[in-house]
């Protein structure tokens, strides 16, 4: 990466990240709902992504899709603490 472009995404991340510096419970950001599954519905979905075949590239949007279901709960885990 150019030299040029390692600064300007340093200088963006550093702007994005001062804007949690000062942050209140007010200011937090609104986590997006969590749907819940019955444990039916959990085991459909599992056997559905087993079917796949290994190279799948709905595996790879599912484990995807679970990384942002995990980081929506943490999210509003930090805002009950709040």
């Amino acid at each position: 990466m150019p030299r040029r472009s390692l600064w300007a995404a340093f200088a963006a991340l550093s702007i994005g990240l001062s804007g949690c510096a000062g942050s209140s419970a007010r200011d937090l950001p609104q986590c997006p709902a969590v749907v819940n599954y019955t444990d039916t519905q959990l085991m459909a979905i599992q056997e559905s992504i087993n079917r796949l075949p290994k190279k799948d590239a709905l595996r790879g949007a599912m484990q995807d899709y679970e990384t942002l279901r995990d980081d929506a709960r943490y999210c509003a885990s930090l805002v009950k603490e709040r």
